[in-house]
Formats: C-alpha cells, structure tokens, sequence
C-alpha cells in the first residue's frame, strides 16, 4: 500500500492543486454552514419571520401530531424547508431545538442507526435516499411516537407506496406572499407603485417562494437589465462573450481572451463560418483592476438563465465542447470555469450533470479535479447541495471506478464543510482500500 499516485493521476500534496482546493472550500465555508447541525428557536423564528402557510399546512400539521413522522414530497422549490420548520415549530417539544440530519441516511439507518431523544424535533431535508421503505418509516413513526419526538422529512418527487406518513406539498400563494413581505419587512419605501406593480406580476410567475421572497426585497433590477438586452438580439459574438464571462468571471484579461478565442474557433469549426463582426463596448461586461466580469452583481446568474431559456443546441454544442476543453486548461481558468459550471447547475443540472460532470469525472485527472471542483461549489447552494453529496456517493460507491478519485477529491472540499459526518465515513471506507481512489481519499483525510 502506498500514497504515492501513480503517473497521471490526481496527487493532493502538489502545492497548486491543494491550494486551489482550500481556497474553493474556505469559500463555501465562508457562504455556508454545515447541514448537520442543531436550529435554536431563535433561528427557526427568523427564517419563519415571513413564512406564509400553504393551503395543504393544517392537514400536515394535523398529521404529524399523530404520527410524529411526517414526510413532505413535492416539487423543486415549493418551500418544503420552512414548511418543515413550519410544522416541527407548532408541535409540543420539550426542547426547542431542531436537529438536522443527513440527506443521505437511509429509512434502515434513520430507523436503527440514529439515536434519537425524547420530546426533541427532527429535520431531514432533501433526502437523497434512493427508495423508501414503507415498512421502515411506518416503524420510525411508532418509535418516535414512543419517544414523544417528531420527525419531518423533506423530498423531491411524487409519492411513494409509504402514504401513511407522507403529506404531498405545495409552494403557497405567490401574490399573498409577495404581500405579507412588503408588510413584515417594510418594503414599500422609496418604491413607486409602478415598481411595485411590475415586481409583484413577476413574483406570480415565480418558480419557487425563495424568488418571491428575493423580488420583494428589491433584487429585480439586473434581472430586467440583463432580459432587455438580450431582447434587443445582440450579435451574436456579444452572446457568446456573455456566455464565455459567464463561466470565466473574474479571469484575468489576457486569460480571458485566449479563452474566448478557443471559444470562437471552435463556434466557427462547427458554423464553418469565417470571423463574426465586432460591436462596440459591451453593455453588461467591465474589466475592473484587469479582470472581465459582469457590470451589475447578480448579472451572472441571470446571463445564465437568459442563455438556458432563449438557446438551443446551435450556440450549447460548441459552448459544451468549449466548457469541457477548459478543464485541462491553467488552474486559475480550470477553478473559474468549474465556479461557472456549479452557477450553470442552478438552471440546467440534468445538462450539467449529463454534459459535463459525468464525462469529467470519467476523464482525465484535470477532469477530474475540475468535476470535483464543481461539487465543492454547488455546496455553497442549498438546493443544490444535496445534489452533489448524491453525485459524489454514486461515485464513490465503487473504490475500483475511477470516478471514486473523483469523489474523494470532493469529499475533502465543500462537502465536508456541508456534510462532515458523511465526508469523513466515504473518505475513511475508501481510504481503508487499494489504488488510486485510496491514495486520494488518504490525501483528502490529511488536508482535513
């Protein structure tokens, strides 16, 4: 057995490569707490201070004080969290603390493998497991039953054949919580009604209660800006210059450039077309202290979904193929694009999932690393955190696939940060084999 990689492969005690990792995960821990942790009353107060009760709340309500088990399924971003907190808030506990668990135990190990207290409430948000067990949950509902303790779990997706504990959900009224956050908050001040207006038509066709919530407290403007531009259908090289900024922010000019000019070799091989015109200065890019980025502080995310909603396969191909040669590129542009990558996720995981972690995780050690890199930053998300703790387990769930070096590189970055417990048990199961993904999974444990 021996912790020296073999050529070619990943090696976390080169300088560079560690740095980098240290400086993604200080940044997730620095935006980020870890989900594993305990909710005093006072938390649970502020993030309920706006909270707006769903048509499908008493029932639930109703439901968990009888089981003491309760299971919340439903769409992506329906504002199952605070329903969660919501329910757990309304039950009678002989402590006021909530304790969150990870997403990824299973109905066995909630039922046998979790010590849990009397009259204490339990959160599971975004479980991950891959089926439920009935029988299972049906036995941890009598268990904390018995124990006077409630549980309320979280998960994506319609529901399953343990309907006895599960309670479907439902975001609330977007206008009615458009509302009662102008009036919690005081947000009507220095607003016109015009404003007013056009920011609460937005908020109902909103897709999730969190982006209500963001419209009612004023961070509409970029978004408009950045839709009115693309409305004007710039040229179509300005498009790609927002794209290539988009998933290079911050990159230094002279890099930046050479980047984008792979870019557009690389459109015109597939157009076969000859060089595009050249507009002026573009309206939404700035190069402050030499480096390119977006005028306005949310214009990134909103290219994003602009460039999700309007294109399709003639401007995603070769910007696919561009994103994925970038990998093996310095590792300050290999660090940027994997930030842009984990961005892109927010609009488009199935894509970024399928186009690019996935054919990176397979690939070369660059890759690798860049796919790792990826999962790191979509910890700094909530909604998407529990996504890449289940990439990041399906990947190590095999020590001979390669993709377990890909795991185990993550595991040591900012999912550790987000789920220590889970990180840590991955990394020691892998680091307690042969080959390469132990070697990894022995570096990741160190820098910890």
């Amino acid at each position: 057995m021996t912790d020296t990689p073999e050529p070619g492969e990943i090696d976390l005690e080169n300088i560079t490569l560690s740095q980098s990792l240290i400086t993604v995960k200080d940044h997730v821990r620095a935006v980020a707490a870890p989900v594993t942790r305990d909710l005093n009353r006072r938390e649970a107060d502020t993030l309920l201070r706006s909270y707006l009760e769903p048509a499908c709340f008493p029932e639930a309500v109703r439901r968990l004080s009888i089981r003491h088990l309760l299971v919340l399924v439903g769409g992506e971003e329906t504002g199952k969290r605070l329903g969660a907190i919501a329910l757990l808030s309304r039950m009678s506990l002989a402590e006021g603390r909530i304790t969150v668990l990870s997403p990824a135990g299973t109905a066995p190990e909630l039922l046998s493998r979790t010590e849990y207290e009397p009259g204490r409430a339990y959160l599971l948000h975004d479980w991950i497991a891959e089926s439920t067990d009935r029988i299972e949950l049906v036995n941890l509902a009598r268990k904390l039953a018995e124990l006077g303790s409630y549980l309320v779990i979280t998960r994506n997706g319609g529901p399953s054949q343990a309907f006895e504990v599960e309670q479907p959900w439902a975001a609330p009224d977007p206008g009615e919580l458009f509302d009662l956050c102008l009036s919690t908050f005081d947000l009507r001040a220095g607003r016109s009604p015009e404003e007013l207006i056009r920011a609460r038509d937005r908020a109902l066709t909103s897709r999730s209660p969190a982006e209500v919530v963001r419209l009612a407290a004023r961070s509409v403007a970029p978004g408009d800006e950045v839709a009115t531009w693309f409305d004007t259908k710039p040229l179509l090289r300005e498009v790609r210059e927002a794209a290539a900024v988009a998933f290079l922010h911050g990159l230094a000019e002279p890099d930046f450039e050479r980047q984008f000019a792979r870019l557009e070799r690389i459109w015109q091989a597939h157009e076969k077309r000859g060089p595009q015109p050249i507009g002026g200065p573009h309206p939404l890019l700035a190069t402050p202290e030499g480096r390119v980025s977006f005028r306005g502080p949310h214009h990134r995310e909103h290219v994003l979904a602009e460039l999700v909603g309007r294109y399709g396969f003639w401007l995603w191909q070769p910007l696919r193929e561009w994103l994925r040669s970038l990998a093996g590129q310095e590792p300050q542009v290999r660090v940027r694009v994997a930030e842009g990558v984990a961005a892109l996720a927010a609009y488009s995981f199935t894509e970024v999932r399928q186009e690019i972690l996935e054919v990176w995780a397979r690939g070369t050690a660059d890759e690798r690393v860049a796919a790792a890199i990826v999962l790191s930053y979509m910890c700094a998300d909530d909604t998407l955190a529990p996504e890449a703790l289940r990439l990041a387990l399906a990947w190590a769930a095999d020590p001979g696939q390669i993709t377990a070096t890909t795991a185990a590189v993550a595991l040591g970055g900012g999912l550790s940060v987000r789920y220590p417990g889970d990180a840590v048990r991955q990394l020691r199961r892998l680091a307690a084999g042969e080959g390469p993904a132990a070697v990894v999974a022995r570096q990741s444990l160190a820098l910890l």
